[in-house]
């Protein structure tokens, strides 16, 4: 008789504590006290491989609009071979974009590792004896509550569909396992509105964290409001998302002393010069000269912009991809400083077959995430865009216009007036419009978040950032995968299905070879 519970579920009994504590407990194997639990939140395996592969890239990223595949690359790198060739699935749309028959990072090294972990935290605090009634213990429960609702939110809406405020929100997604024994069987796939009631309860309880952390890998208070106000946004409910990112906010500017402390002014960063760089010809020095910044803190994982911290994909070389035209398009060339010093020309695919060499050339890469660290958590300048797009969603557009130029005065050039040209005579569908793509170009580029964000922007029918199919083309063949269906949600592996025969589950017997799509 199989156990039905979910391979890695509870870390702490099935594998050693070498292997998953940063902090090694001295001749102790089961944690006694609120610190040693508190211990376990200290662990990367709690923010890290959400929709990431084990070379770490997303494929999941790649049903969005940010990212393009060349003929060579598609060719010659995305070959069967290749251990990430699920990047190639899913920018082909070839269901299922990650081989039923493996297990999946996206789910085991990712969701399901951490609220294992935090899973431990939970239920050892609460199994103390005044373990859960202390301030200490309420606060550190807070924190792995928050972290396993942002864990949760992640999977369920990568593996469900979007909440739809005037639907049932009925189709099963994923289960909120909330057990830390790996004895307990599964709960049953919990809906899109049952996936949401926990979050909120989850999120309600976290309210009981401090205001103050020592790293945002932890969630303090602001990061809590901020976490709720990210679930409103994909729930529709603007009233609410503008309450909590408004509480966050406030709550982040006073913890922190003023704006200039969320925020990096890119205006005061540039690259060291290197007397011995000789870069080859047409690309641009900046690809292997050091950035500099007010602090050296910028590349690192508290980071000034950073609120609540998760481990984004890692910098990309040209083997995988490149900036897709519409995602270059967003910029003001110009004028906008994540342009000028992270859109960088550099030497693009190439390989040698035969005699014959096939050469992408010369590319413009995105080095944005190669020189500075991305978090696909949430940021200040995110945060403050979530203000901004609830407050026009509301039809408050002076404070969304405020909170849109604001974020500007930090990210375009100084030498030009950083407020949006017109923006004080635009509608209100012209200014969220904006807002929108200031968004998407804060977001990482090969993160799960615009593909999230496509998919809620199919309840704004007709307006111009909502879209009803993604077209992705490599060379002159085309691509293309309606969003509100199949293709934006993905399947459980069998390895998950056979143990969990109560979920009613059909194993996928396709065999996978998704270079038969080329």
């Amino acid at each position: 008789m199989k156990l039905k519970y979910l391979p890695l579920i509870s870390i702490l009994a099935l594998a050693s504590c070498d292997d998953y504590l940063d902090v090694k407990p001295m001749g102790k194997l089961i944690p006694t006290q609120v610190e040693e639990f508190e211990n376990i939140l200290n662990n990367t395996n709690t923010l890290d491989f959400h929709f990431m592969d084990n070379n770490r890239g997303n494929f999941y990223a790649m049903l969005g609009d940010n990212l393009e595949i060349s003929e060579n690359q598609a060719a010659f790198n995305y070959i069967s071979s290749n251990p990430n060739i699920e990047c190639y699935a899913a920018y082909t749309f070839y269901l299922p974009y990650q081989n039923p028959l493996t297990d999946q990072y996206t789910w085991s090294w990712g969701v399901y590792r951490a609220v294992g972990l935090l899973n431990n935290v939970v239920e050892g605090i609460e199994g103390l004896e005044g373990g859960a009634e202390s301030e200490y213990g309420k606060q550190v429960i807070a924190q792995a509550k928050a972290a396993r609702a942002w864990s949760y939110m992640v999977g369920g809406l990568g593996y469900g569909p979007m909440y739809d405020p005037n639907g049932e929100n009925n189709v099963r997604t994923i289960p909120y396992r909330t057990s830390a024994s790996p004895l307990e069987p599964n709960p049953d796939l919990a809906t899109t509105a049952q996936l949401f009631d926990y979050l909120q309860q989850d999120l309600d309880a976290a309210l009981n964290a401090p205001d103050n952390v020592a790293n945002p890998c932890r969630a303090n208070k602001a990061a809590v409001y901020a976490l709720r106000a990210e679930m409103y946004m994909y729930k529709r409910d603007w009233d609410n998302m503008l309450e909590s990112a408004t509480e966050a906010w406030n709550r982040a500017v006073s913890n922190n002393g003023g704006v200039d402390n969320l925020i990096y002014d890119y205006n005061q960063f540039y690259y060291e010069e290197d007397p011995s760089a000789s870069p080859s010809p047409g690309t641009d020095v900046e690809v292997g000269l050091e950035l500099k910044g007010p602090d050296p803190d910028f590349d690192k994982s508290y980071s000034r912009e950073n609120l609540f911290y998760r481990v984004s994909p890692t910098g990309y070389t040209t083997t995988t991809f490149y900036p897709s035209e519409d995602f270059l398009s967003l910029f003001d060339k110009e004028n906008d400083l994540r342009y000028k010093l992270f859109m960088l020309k550099t030497l693009g695919y190439s390989t040698t077959e035969g005699d014959v060499k096939y050469d992408d050339g010369i590319r413009v890469v995105y080095f944005r995430g190669n020189k500075t660290l991305m978090n696909e958590g949430i940021t200040y300048p995110i945060l403050l865009l979530m203000k901004a797009e609830a407050e026009a969603r509301t039809n408050d557009l002076s404070s969304a216009l405020n909170d849109l130029n604001l974020l500007r005065k930090y990210r375009y050039s100084n030498t030009i007036n950083t407020d949006l040209p017109g923006g004080e005579s635009m509608s209100a569908d012209e200014l969220l419009y904006e807002i929108l793509k200031e968004r998407r170009r804060e977001q990482p580029i090969n993160s799960y978040q615009r593909v999230f964000d496509i998919k809620r922007y199919v309840f704004d029918s007709g307006k111009p950032w909502s879209q009803t199919e993604i077209v992705h083309k490599i060379g002159e063949k085309t691509y293309s995968a309606p969003i509100d269906n199949e293709h934006y949600t993905l399947p459980l592996s069998n390895v998950v299905i056979e143990y969990n025969p109560q979920w009613g589950l059909e194993p996928n017997d396709i065999y996978y070879d998704p270079t038969s799509n080329k």
